[in-house]
């Protein structure tokens, strides 16, 4: 899934264990939650739209991630303050992507970091918990842009959810 639809995750995290008296607890289950919804949704967008390669020649392409990312810097800026707890943790396994991708386009190789360990981390554990063992079983729609409709819905859902 892309940058917006984790970060609404994290704030609704964030919200639904904003408690109190049990600050601990508070904190704990919010970066628990937000790092196995992290993990959830990106088993999910394995039928969402999202090649594998960048294509700045492909007009839906270019159209779509720029929206995502205006979308995201959007809401960093209107949400950070309240829920940055929730956006940090939901959005902190991407730094795999982050640093390998970094180390990819300027042709180094970071020692310690060949392999995405946070998310082989939390699909080690999503592939092993039998609910969410199924979510390996959905269709590969990387490629199609219609399949960005399923993303779409998502952060509808949760957009009502948050409400």
């Amino acid at each position: 899934m892309q940058a917006p639809t984790h970060i609404l995750a994290g704030m609704i995290t964030k919200r639904a264990f904003d408690w109190k008296y049990f600050r601990f607890f508070s904190v704990l289950f919010t970066i628990l939650t937000a790092l196995l919804l992290h993990g959830i949704f990106d088993k999910l967008a394995k039928s969402a739209y999202d090649p594998r390669v960048v294509d700045f020649s492909d007009p839906f392409w270019l159209i779509f991630h720029v929206f995502v990312w205006l979308s995201s810097l959007v809401m960093l800026y209107m949400f950070w303050g309240e829920y940055k707890l929730g956006i940090i943790f939901s959005l902190l396994p991407d730094i795999d992507w982050l640093v390998i991708d970094t180390a990819n386009l300027f042709g180094k190789e970071v020692i310690f970091y060949k392999q995405p360990w946070l998310h082989n981390g939390i699909n080690y554990f999503i592939d092993n918990v039998v609910p969410f063992s199924y979510l390996n079983q959905l269709p590969d729609n990387h490629s199609y842009a219609l399949a960005c409709v399923w993303e779409i819905l998502l952060f509808g859902l949760l957009v009502l959810v948050y409400r």
